[in-house]
């Protein structure tokens, strides 16, 4: 059976976070999601405007995605914090 393969093109951040006017954000996968109160903690303490962005695990694919996130917050005057998968 081949594996369908669907395309990421992310152009910015979507329109929901950036009409949100959030202090900071953290964008944690739903597998991290039993330790919340700890990247909550690391997110509260990010400069206002902040973004923290984990990682779950270390492809390469999921790397570069999240890497083109984080430039995209950075070009939008966002301070960017990411947690590789190694510190996880």
């Amino acid at each position: 059976m081949k594996q369908m393969r669907l395309p990421y093109h992310i152009v910015e951040p979507p329109k929901a976070v950036r009409r949100a006017r959030l202090d900071n954000i953290a964008l944690v996968p739903a597998s991290l999601l039993f330790q919340k109160e700890k990247y909550q903690t690391i997110a509260n303490n990010l400069p206002a405007g902040g973004v923290l962005i984990c990682q779950s695990n270390k492809t390469q694919k999921i790397s570069r995605i999240l890497e083109r996130v984080a430039k995209l917050f950075q070009e939008k005057g966002h301070f960017v914090r990411m947690l590789p998968y190694s510190l996880i």
